[in-house]
């Protein structure tokens, strides 16, 4: 017998075996929506044999015997159904489709319906389809799997999101469609809050642990009733809602950064560092001593990969007979994270030869990162329902970040003899975000709505005596060639204080009246206080002995500290980084929503006035000492949207938007930055832009969905920070007005699941234009060196022409199994404008490769997980595209770019329990 016979025989015994195994299946949906309801339980009653309903809503019970059976179908929220079968042969394949009803119930004076679990990703994609305006997406349940643990890096996953990350590779701010993140506002359950940085307006995203949203919206079209400083778009976080029941959910994650399996952590402790100054604890008149300072900031203890650990823990609940709802949740991160970094950095000047602004390296640094953080988070929610016309409610939410950096720096490695430093920086920041908001929801008349909002919100940052410390080594070249330490200095120590407040004091109010079922008016306004205070003082250690010898370094305990000349010992009464600002904004808007057929139609006009004030500290005589100004911005907007069909929208929207200047902008003060020297700018004008949004949108099932969207923006007054020219080629970092811009581009967002399986996936292109002045550095005919001025045109900056995610995921809820590997790319975009023509610092395109999974044990309320981020260790890259004649540096292997700064981040690990009910 040959082998092709024997192995058809034993096929068709395989095929006859499957054949007698009588098998039921079919799909549970929604009776009202035919969305499939994925999770939903089948049971055959007094048998172990069920099932559980596939991301499609599929479900299949196999090897049944002749005989009939009842059928249970539940899911939460929904009545339960209940069926007969009949199995007649044992080759018989059933088919059945199971439409499921809402649960709703009836108490007292209040009617309570089981509401849409807010959490999931149905929700989302309903929340995408039904909204007025367009947006995006994303579902705690989504949050969950991802293998982000802030709200900084969940924002990559986006479509036509981008984020700037910090020192440590973490998603810090948000570029939406190519906007830098002056143009982007964040809010809180619709409410706007303000920002502790310690300069600008924009949020920082990291401060907000990932686990306590119910979801993450992304809005990219304003309506009338919402606030107008948003050209980009508004982040949206939308905290976790009161359940219709008891609810107790918490984790426990432990894990660790690759980084430091190779190296050691390298912390510090800030048990004695004073939070104040000695001028703010004695007065600007007192003179401050060496004993005011402490050294503890300077002693680092190397740690030994150091692990980290998170918790989280929510409890809910509707009580007094359905009246009163709370939420509590909690989140706390304790991580360490950290980079290795080279800088190859530039001359100040290029040089004119061999082609004009020709850049020169005249150093390379390498540079170690050890960041521990300490993350908190905790919100509050309470809501009463006195009966179904009247509703109030009170949010609270408090975020903390505290974080410890240490940088070491390794100076010039090109110097090999002669005096080479280290430079080692301190620095502990505390930020925190607090927000109280008081709401009401009443049905005046059958037809009448009024809702109402009081807020209180105060951001704050400290950054109590930020240190650095510098040690030379004195080196000569040995017999064998190699360098030989001579001497080892002690340069000055400086340390620096700053602390910034921002409150804010709002109130909103809306009306909505329902003239028919398809006609819709609202109008209402909104009124802010904000006061700003902002303070900086720094002093600076003379370690120089009193014959002017250079001290010895041995160790930073056996230091002796002066102050040369002794006028430093006393706080800098001038310095402008000290001033206080306010803020007064008014608003008021007119809407109406119109629904013919299938058409809906939303328009209207917001009316936004700004009148800000600051005083600094500088001398009376001196220009931009105070400043004060006020505008009003008229801001239509029209949404249309036509429904295809059930499933299907075309969107077209036009709204008119604004960006206003940070404070610290239009304070003319000078403050270091990381590269440049920056100042504010006084004669700063606030941003206008048009923007229109096209969008064809398919939702084929509850949770997939397919986008397809372009859009443009003309914007007038952009706001990009250049440089001005002071002195003989001395330039400063500053924010400026580059007349109008031009931003357009094209979006697509897919999610498809077949069975287990899934895609999901989008790609943004985004293309912008800008033209500003730039100095050429360069020779006339004659071989004489002339600077002269140009114009360069250029993207944005913070633009990329390509982003995109692409995910596969496999969710398999009969096993209880979930899993993801994805992948965000982030095409390259410009880091820092130069001066200089064509030498402005580039990102390069970079990729993160991350994998998740969560698996449920069995009928518990327990499940593991584990989240592994950039995989790939990919590097972060900044390069001048210019050609590069220094190619025999290190890593200097591009003959038409010069490599500026690389960044390592290595892999990190996380693995925990989650408990859920």
């Amino acid at each position: 017998m040959s082998r092709k016979y024997i192995f058809l025989l034993l096929l068709s015994f395989l095929l006859s075996f499957n054949a007698f195994s009588a098998s039921f299946k079919g799909k549970i949906k929604d009776a009202k929506t035919n969305e499939p309801l994925v999770g939903a339980t089948i049971l055959l009653k007094n048998t172990k044999m069920g099932s559980i309903a596939a991301l499609d809503g599929s479900f299949e019970i196999k090897n049944l015997a002749v005989g009939s059976y009842e059928v249970v179908i539940q899911y939460i929220g929904y009545e339960p159904k209940s069926a007969k079968i009949e199995v007649k042969t044992a080759t018989q394949i059933l088919l059945s489709d199971f439409l499921l009803n809402e649960q709703v119930s009836q108490l007292a004076e209040t009617i309570v319906s089981a509401k849409a679990n807010g959490e999931n990703d149905e929700y989302a994609r309903k929340t995408e389809q039904k909204s007025d305006n367009v947006l995006n997406v994303i579902s705690a349940k989504t949050i969950q799997l991802l293998p982000d643990i802030t709200v900084g890096n969940i924002l990559q996953r986006v479509s036509g999101v981008s984020v700037v990350r910090n020192s440590t590779g973490d998603g810090q701010y948000a570029v939406i469609r190519g906007m830098d993140k002056r143009y982007n506002y964040t809010s809180i359950n619709g409410v706007k809050i303000p920002s502790p940085d310690n300069k600008n307006r924009y949020v920082p995203m990291d401060i907000f642990p990932a686990d306590l949203l119910e979801r993450l919206e992304v809005v990219k079209a304003l309506t009338p009733n919402m606030e107008g400083d948003a050209i980009g778009g508004a982040m949206n976080m939308v905290m976790k809602s009161v359940p219709d029941y008891l609810i107790l959910s918490a984790t426990a994650t432990t894990g660790y950064s690759q980084l430091f399996s190779n190296q050691p952590f390298a912390g510090f402790r800030t048990k004695d560092i004073q939070f104040k100054s000695p001028s703010e604890i004695h007065g600007n008149l007192y003179a401050a001593k060496t004993t005011d300072f402490s050294i503890k900031n300077l002693q680092y203890k190397n740690v030994a990969l150091p692990i980290n650990s998170l918790l989280s823990l929510s409890v809910g609940n509707r009580i007094f007979n359905h009246k009163l709802g709370f939420l509590l949740g909690g989140s706390y991160q304790h991580t360490y994270r950290g980079s290795n970094s080279s800088f190859f950095n530039l001359n100040g000047q290029p040089s004119p030869d061999p082609l004009p602004n020709s850049p020169l390296i005249e150093s390379v640094q390498k540079r170690i990162y050890s960041n521990e953080q300490a993350r908190l988070g905790l919100n509050l929610k309470l809501d009463y329902a006195f009966n179904s016309r009247n509703r109030i409610s009170l949010y609270n939410l408090f975020m903390q970040l505290d974080d410890w950096q240490h940088r070491h720096v390794l100076s010039n490695q090109l110097t090999l003899f002669g005096d080479v430093g280290n430079n080692d920086r301190s620095v502990f920041r505390r930020q925190n975000i607090y927000n109280s908001t008081l709401q009401g929801e009443h049905t005046l008349a059958k037809k009448l709505k009024f809702n109402w909002s009081t807020v209180y919100s105060l951001a704050k940052s400290q950054t109590p005596d930020w240190t650095d410390q510098s040690v030379t080594s004195r080196t000569s070249q040995g017999l064998d060639g190699k360098p030989i330490e001579s001497a080892r200095y002690i340069d000055n120590v400086s340390h620096i204080w700053t602390h910034n407040e921002d409150r804010d004091l709002t109130g909103y109010i809306h009306l909505i009246y329902s003239y028919s079922p398809t006609i819709e008016f609202s109008s209402g306004g909104m009124y802010r206080d904000k006061d700003r205070s902002n303070f900086y003082n720094n002093y600076s250690l003379a370690t120089v002995l009193p014959g002017g010898e250079r001290q010895i370094f041995t160790s930073i305990e056996q230091t002796k500290f002066t102050f040369r000349p002794e006028s430093f010992a006393y706080a800098d009464s001038t310095n402008a980084n000290n001033y206080t600002a306010k803020e007064k904004i008014g608003a008021g808007y007119l809407q109406a929503k119109v629904n013919i057929s299938d058409w809906q139609i939303l328009g209207g006009v917001r009316v936004e006035t700004t009148n800000q004030s600051y005083v600094s500290q500088l001398p009376v005589t001196a220009t931009g000492k105070t400043g004060k100004i006020s505008y009003m911005d008229i801001l239509p907007s029209l949404h249309i949207k036509y429904k295809l069909s059930e499933r299907e929208n075309v969107r077209i929207s036009y709204f008119k938007g604004i960006t206003r200047p940070g404070y610290f902008e239009i304070v003319p003060a000078t403050f270091p930055g990381e590269y440049f020297n920056e100042s504010g700018n006084y004669k700063l004008k606030h941003t206008q832009a048009d923007n229109i949004d096209l969008r064809y949108e398919f939702f084929p099932r509850g949770n997939e969905q397919l986008l397809l969207g372009a859009f443009l923006k003309n914007i007038k007054n952009p706001i990009e920070f250049g440089f001005s020219e002071f002195g003989n080629s001395n330039f400063v970092y500053t924010p400026l007005n580059f007349g109008t811009a031009k931003n357009y581009g094209a979006e697509i967002v897919f999610t498809k699941y077949l069975k287990n399986w899934g895609v999901s996936g989008n790609y943004t292109y985004t293309h912008s234009r800008i033209t500003t002045t730039k100095r050429i550095y360069g020779r006339d005919t004659n071989g004489s060196i002339v600077n002269s001025l140009g114009t360069q045109t250029r993207p944005l900056q913070g633009q990329s022409d390509h982003i995109g995610n692409l995910s596969l995921i496999y969710k398999n809820s009969q096993i209880g199994l979930d899993a993801q590997l994805s992948w965000v790319y982030t095409g390259k975009r410009i880091n820092i404008v130069s001066p200089y023509k064509d030498l402005d610092y580039w990102q390069r395109g970079t990729s993160q490769v991350d994998f998740s999974t969560e698996k449920k044990f069995g009928k518990t309320h327990f499940s593991a997980f584990a989240k592994l981020t950039n995989l790939l260790n990919n590097p972060i890259i900044v390069e001048v595209l210019k050609p590069n004649t220094n190619q025999n540096l290190p890593d200097q292997t591009r003959t038409d770019r010069i490599l500026v700064q690389k960044d390592i981040l290595q892999q990190s690990y996380s693995f925990g329990i989650r408990y859920k009910h």
